[in-house]
Parts: C-alpha cells; sequence; structure tokens
C-alpha cells in the first residue's frame, strides 16, 4: 500500500505546537553548529599533525645542533 505523501498544509498546527516545534529545531541546530566546530577543529588538528614529520625519542626543541 503506497504511502500518502506529506502535506504540511493539510492540517495546520496550532501556533503553540509551531513554536515548541521550532524551539526543538532551534536547540538541535545549536548542538549540531558545535559538534560541526568541534569537528572542524578535530580534523584541522590530524591533518595539522600528519604534516609534521615524526620527532625522534629524546629530541630536544627545534635545534638541528642538539
Amino acid at each position: 500500500m503506497p504511502r500518502k505523501p506529506y502535506d504540511p498544509l493539510s492540517t495546520i498546527p496550532s501556533p503553540q505546537a509551531i513554536r515548541e516545534r521550532l524551539e526543538q529545531t532551534l536547540a538541535l541546530a545549536e548542538k549540531l553548529r558545535v559538534l560541526l566546530e568541534v569537528s572542524e577543529r578535530l580534523r584541522l588538528a590530524d591533518a595539522t599533525a600528519a604534516d609534521r614529520p615524526p620527532t625522534p625519542p629524546g629530541a630536544k626543541g627545534d635545534r638541528a645542533d642538539g
């Protein structure tokens, strides 16, 4: 049995119901924004670390004269 396509205008919810859904959506969007920022920072840190050559054990600083 095929499903009926969703039509948001078939039943108009109350303004309060719309406000509640909007608040939930905005809260979720803020959480996703934070998650995206953290994910981007982690990827940038991984990419930056991958570009650097590994430091040999016991190495001190960046001096070549040791």
